[in-house]
C-alpha cells in the first residue's frame, strides 16, 4: 500500500515539474516566435495572444497611442489613435506580418510576461484564463508628435526632438509613414514607408558634422588661435583631389568659417588634427557605438584611421566621404553641445504599469562624454552666431536664443539633403532637434525653418 502511495506521489510530482517547465518556457517561446517582425506568428501562440488584453502604449501625458479592443469574436485587435503620426514609434502587430516598433520590442511587457507579477501570469496560463498585459508609458509628447509629423507634410525625411538634459525622446517622426492598423497596404509600396528614417536612415551629415570637427580641432590645438585666418578661394586640392566649397569666402577665421560653413577651412581643420584624433573624436560623440534602445538604430559609418587618406579625411571633416549617420545621431551631436559635452543616453520608454497597480520607472543615464565642457561652451557660442549672423538665420525665434548648425549634404543619387540641428534656449537648453529633408537642397532653406517651428512648439 505504501509503495502505491509513493508511486502516485512521484507521478504527481513529475507532472507538476513538467507543468512548471512548460509554463517557464512559454516566455522564451514568445521571444522566439512572437513579434519577431518576420511573421507570420505561430498560429497556436497567436490564438492565445489574441485572448490576452495587450497593455496600452501611452504618451507622457497619458494619451493613448495603442490599445486593445475586443471584436465580435471576443479576440483583441490593436488600435492606434495617432495613426501614421506615431507609426514608426508604436509599430504594428499583425498575424500575417509579425510586429515592429514598440509592439515588437515591448511584447513581453505588453503581454504581461515582464514588468508585473510573474506568479499571477503563470497562474493565468495554468488556468487558461485570459491575461491582462502591462501598460508602457513613453517620454513622447503626443501633441508635439502629431505637430512634428504634420510639419513634414509629406516630405521625405525625419525629425527627432530630445531633451538634452535627460535624453528623453519628446517626438520622433519620419515620412513617408503608414497606418499601423492596415500594414498590409504598405508592404510592397514604393518609398519605404515602413522604414523609420529617424533611427534607421543612413545619410551623409554634411556640415552639421562640423560640430565634431570643431571639437577635435579646439581640443587638440596646443596654442589655439581662433582669430587665425585661412584664405578660401572656393576650393582646395588634397593629394590631387579637389574639394569644392559652397562659395568663395576669402580670408576667414574660425568664427567666420563656422558661421558661413566654409568647407575649405573645416577640411583644413580636419587635416590639422589628423585621422587618429578625428576618428577618436567622432567615436566620442557616439558614432558607430551601440546603446540599449527599443527601436532599431543605425550605428553610423566612418572610415577607419588606417584607411582615411588625405582626401577622405578632408571630406569627412565637412560631413562627406564615407561618413553616414542617422537623424537620431545628429540630434545627439547637438545634445553634446547643449549639455556641456555630456550626451545622455537617449530613451523613449519611461516606465511600465500593471493592472494591479505596480509600476517600474526608468531614469536618465549618462552615456558619452563627447568633449570637455569648455570646448562645448565655445562651440555653443559659434552655433548661436550661426543663427544670429550665419546660415541658420531662418531658425531664429523672437525672444529666445537659438543655437544651431545647417547642413547641405551632397547626395550621389540626386539633389542634396537638407539638415539642421539646434537647441534652445541656448542659456539653459530644454529642447534639441535634428531635421533631415531628403533632396531638399540647402539646410537653411527648408530644414532650419521647420526646426524653428518645432522648437517653438516644444518650448510652449
Amino acid at each position: 500500500m505504501k509503495n502505491n502511495v509513493r508511486r502516485l506521489a512521484y507521478i504527481i510530482l513529475a507532472g507538476l515539474v513538467a507543468l512548471c517547465v512548460y509554463l517557464g518556457l512559454i516566455p522564451f517561446y514568445v521571444d522566439y516566435v512572437a513579434g519577431n517582425g518576420e511573421g507570420p506568428l505561430d498560429p497556436r501562440l497567436f490564438a492565445r495572444e489574441k485572448m490576452i488584453k495587450r497593455g496600452d502604449i501611452l504618451a507622457r501625458d497619458g494619451q493613448i497611442l495603442a490599445f486593445s479592443e475586443r471584436d465580435n469574436t471576443l479576440a483583441y485587435t490593436r488600435k492606434y489613435p495617432l495613426g501614421s503620426a506615431a507609426a514608426h514609434i508604436t509599430g504594428y502587430y499583425s498575424n500575417r506580418y509579425g510586429s515592429a516598433g514598440l509592439e515588437k520590442s515591448q511584447a513581453r511587457v505588453l503581454l504581461g510576461l515582464d514588468g508585473g507579477n510573474p506568479l499571477t501570469g503563470l497562474l493565468d496560463r495554468a488556468l487558461n484564463k485570459p491575461g491582462i498585459g502591462n501598460d508602457v508609458t513613453l517620454t513622447v509628447d503626443a501633441e508635439l508628435q502629431r505637430y512634428v509629423y504634420q510639419l513634414l507634410n509629406g516630405r521625405t525625411g525625419a525629425v527627432v526632438v530630445l531633451d538634452p538634459a535627460t535624453g528623453e525622446v519628446l517626438a520622433m517622426a519620419a515620412s513617408p509613414s503608414y497606418e499601423p492598423g492596415e500594414v498590409s497596404k504598405y508592404i510592397e509600396q514604393s518609398g519605404a514607408p515602413l522604414l523609420n528614417r529617424a533611427t534607421q536612415g543612413a545619410y551623409p551629415p554634411g556640415s552639421v558634422f562640423k560640430i565634431v570637427t570643431a571639437a577635435g580641432y579646439i581640443a587638440n590645438q596646443v596654442n589655439l588661435n581662433m582669430e587665425q585666418k585661412l584664405n578660401c578661394t572656393g576650393s582646395m586640392e588634397v593629394n590631387g583631389f579637389v574639394l569644392q566649397d559652397n562659395a568663395v569666402h576669402g580670408e576667414v577665421d574660425f568664427h567666420q568659417a563656422f558661421a558661413r560653413s566654409c568647407n575649405v577651412a573645416f577640411a583644413s581643420y580636419g587635416l590639422d588634427q589628423g585621422a587618429q584624433v578625428f576618428y577618436r573624436q567622432a567615436l566620442a560623440f557616439g558614432l558607430t557605438k551601440t546603446f540599449d534602445f527599443p527601436l532599431p538604430v543605425y550605428q553610423g559609418n566612418i572610415a577607419k584611421p588606417n584607411a582615411m587618406t588625405g582626401p577622405e579625411l578632408a571630406s569627412s571633416a565637412i560631413g562627406q566621404g564615407e561618413l553616414l549617420i542617422s537623424p537620431l545621431q545628429a540630434a545627439l551631436l547637438t545634445c553634446a553641445v547643449a549639455n556641456e559635452g555630456l550626451i545622455m543616453k537617449p530613451y523613449i520608454v519611461s516606465g511600465y504599469s500593471t493592472a494591479a497597480g505596480g509600476a517600474k520607472i526608468f531614469h536618465p543615464q549618462d552615456w558619452q562624454q563627447a568633449m570637455d565642457p569648455a570646448v562645448a561652451a565655445l562651440i555653443k557660442q559659434e552655433m548661436v552666431d550661426v543663427v544670429r549672423n550665419g546660415t541658420g538665420k531662418s531658425a531664429a525665434l523672437p525672444g529666445v536664443t537659438v543655437a544651431g548648425k545647417t547642413g547641405t549634404a551632397e547626395n550621389p543619387h540626386g539633389q542634396a539633403h537638407a539638415w539642421f540641428v539646434g537647441f534652445a534656449p541656448a542659456e539653459e537648453p530644454r529642447v534639441a532637434v535634428a531635421v533631415l529633408i531628403e533632396n531638399a537642397g540647402a539646410g537653411s532653406g527648408s530644414a532650419a525653418p521647420l526646426a524653428r517651428d518645432v522648437m517653438r512648439r516644444a518650448l510652449e
